[in-house]
């Protein structure tokens, strides 16, 4: 974000920011656009303070109106792009980064921004294309390396994947989103073990980074060690803390609540999802709710068969 000295309820956002306060930061943003109405820059954080919640549509429209006052703004037109892309809105992001690039060849963000869009509308060749003209224009970026890699990952060219991300690490051994990266890929490939290895490096990092936390959960998922999968996400929940929205965490959690038959438990977990969600995210949550409140109604008549298969260790590639 860009830093600014408009005037003090502006810096003091800028900080709740920073921190993840998001609500408080609105507030200070709202008391800086009353003081000075023009300030795009304002409203530019308050959509991305938005964004930052999952209020996608509000984002938007602090992005539109801080559009209106600054159209040439790149970072803005990226942070919509991205709003969008979050939303499922992909053609509609790769518009606002185009607008961007057309104003800024060079905006990596922008690039990058329309690679991920693309990646997922499954064009990956497309998005390999993008991104090899951002490597044009720095070679080590490291977001570029790793939208690189993810997007072969996608290709399932998964030995070329982790040498995109080994790339990232040769520069920075400590870079928690290639260790991720490189860990999604070996899961992939089926090599869980080594899945876990990297995800606990991650840990060994930060102990509080939470999507390490989620990807091991979702791998003993993977392996149908539910209980195991579950401390995983009750760890995340805590580090978070009480009230705090994560869509992977919440979706995660909420899949392995209904594998347990945990089933009522698993539906309020949905029922936050859908009410902090919009779009797809929020109509998948809808689904599950109904899918789960059937599996309730076969309990309770005594027709539901085992979730879990008896050997929980044979299959471990089935989908949690």
């Amino acid at each position: 974000m860009v830093k600014s000295n408009e005037n003090s309820a502006y810096k003091r956002g800028q900080e709740l920011l920073d921190q993840g306060l998001y609500k408080e930061a609105i507030e200070q943003f709202d008391a800086a656009i009353a003081e000075q109405p023009q300030s795009w820059k304002a409203l530019n954080s308050k959509g991305f303070a938005y964004q930052k919640m999952s209020r996608y549509t509000e984002a938007v429209e602090c992005f539109d109106k801080a559009l209106v006052l600054n159209p040439q703004s790149v970072e803005v037109l990226n942070n919509k792009g991205v709003t969008l892309s979050m939303r499922g809105l992909y053609k509609d992001a790769i518009a606002c980064f185009n607008e961007a690039i057309a104003l800024d060849k060079t905006s990596l963000e922008a690039l990058n921004g329309k690679a991920i869009a693309l990646q997922h509308m499954f064009a990956f060749k497309e998005a390999l294309d993008v991104l090899e003209e951002a490597m044009k224009i720095d070679p080590k970026h490291a977001q570029t390396l790793l939208s690189v890699a993810v997007t072969l990952q996608k290709l399932k060219q998964y030995d070329r994947a982790i040498s995109f991300f080994k790339k990232v690490l040769s520069n920075d051994k400590n870079n928690i989103k290639a260790w991720n990266g490189v860990g999604v890929t070996y899961q992939l490939m089926g090599d869980n073990a080594s899945a876990i290895k990297c995800f606990t490096k991650i840990l060994n990092i930060d102990s509080h980074e939470i999507q390490a936390w989620i990807s091991i959960g979702f791998v003993y998922q993977k392996m149908l060690k539910f209980n195991d999968a579950l401390k995983c996400y009750k760890k995340a929940q805590m580090i978070i803390g009480a009230g705090k929205y994560h869509h992977k965490l919440y979706d995660g959690l909420a899949s392995c609540l209904t594998k347990l038959s945990e089933f009522d438990q698993a539906i309020e977990v949905y029922q936050q999802i859908f009410q902090k969600e919009e779009g797809k995210k929020k109509w998948d949550a809808q689904r599950s709710i109904k899918f789960v409140n059937k599996l309730k109604r076969k309990k309770a008549i005594g027709t539901l068969q085992s979730i879990i298969p008896e050997d929980g260790s044979s299959d471990a590639s089935q989908s949690a």
